[in-house]
Formats: C-alpha cells, sequence, structure tokens
C-alpha cells in the first residue's frame, strides 16, 4: 500500500474510533447506569448495558460500525416513556396514538422514521411498565430520546416528594 494511502487509512481508522468513544460517551450521559459490557461476537462496535428495573429500565444500548444505535430498554414505568416520547417527537406522531401518549393507554405504538430508516417502537404494559425499542437511529435521535427519560424520570421522583 503507497504510504499516502495507508497514513490516510490510518487517519481515518482514529477518526471512526473518536467517533464511537463519543458516541459511546453521549449515551453514558444520557442514560445513567448505562456501562460497557462484553460485545458478542459479530456484533456491534459497543455494547453497553443497564439494570434499573422500574426506574430507568434493564436492557442494552448498541453502536454498530456505522455509529448508528439500536436500545432495547424493559422495566420502563409506562409515564417516563410518554413523558419523554411526547416530550422528543410532539403530540400524534406515534402510530395509534390520538393526542398524548400518557393518555393513550397500554398498547404498542410505532414510529418509523423514513429519512433515517430509524424505527422506533414504545410498549405501555398494562402493569404501568412497559418496554423502549429504537433500532438503527442516528446516535444523537437515541441520545436525545433517552435523556428525555432520565429528565423525565427525574422530575416525577421530584414532584412525588421526599421518600416517594
Amino acid at each position: 500500500m503507497k504510504p499516502t494511502v495507508m497514513k490516510a487509512l490510518e487517519e481515518w481508522k482514529g477518526a471512526y474510533d473518536q467517533l464511537q468513544e463519543r458516541a459511546v460517551a453521549a449515551l453514558r450521559l444520557a442514560l445513567p447506569g448505562l456501562d460497557y459490557t462484553a460485545t458478542p461476537t459479530y456484533c456491534c462496535a459497543a455494547t453497553l448495558t443497564i439494570d434499573k428495573p422500574g426506574d430507568l429500565g434493564t436492557g442494552k444500548v448498541c453502536v454498530d460500525d456505522d455509529t448508528r444505535a439500536t436500545v432495547e430498554l424493559d422495566d420502563v414505568p409506562n409515564t417516563v416513556i410518554a413523558e419523554a416520547v411526547d416530550a422528543v417527537f410532539g403530540i400524534d406522531w406515534f402510530d395509534g396514538a390520538d393526542g398524548l401518549l400518557e393518555d393513550s393507554g397500554p398498547g404498542t405504538y410505532n414510529y418509523d422514521d423514513e429519512t433515517t430508516s430509524a424505527e422506533y417502537e414504545v410498549v405501555l404494559g398494562k402493569n404501568d411498565i412497559g418496554r423502549v425499542y429504537i433500532g438503527y437511529a442516528p446516535v444523537p435521535y437515541a441520545v436525545e430520546l433517552l435523556d428525555a427519560m432520565s429528565t423525565a424520570r427525574e422530575r416525577q421522583v421530584a414532584a412525588a416528594g421526599p421518600g416517594r
């Protein structure tokens, strides 16, 4: 390989590694409790897990080689999901939701972003605990929703008062 080509490739690799590191840092700041875990063979470039059932959820966040995020969280309070989705997307954005998501009741709500090819699915469970799935979203979009979930939880805990 020509020295100039090798140098250009090394510079690209350095920029790529830095982009991955910054993506992971942003995701971890957006959703407290996310931490590195072993990445399975033939999986994403980085895998993070969380285990905060009934608070911010249990599950994983992966960042793939194209720096897209996939989020799979279970055990998330419906109120956190609804408040975060309504704050980020606005009203009536997800299929099946007429008005505020928190007023829509238990069910599965979807949105497919044709511009980015990202897929969003939120499940508001019958027992007030739901699920969030985001597939192949640009990292900034995933960070925005995860941060909104964290903010919603903080606001709800503060509103409930001490000892609740």
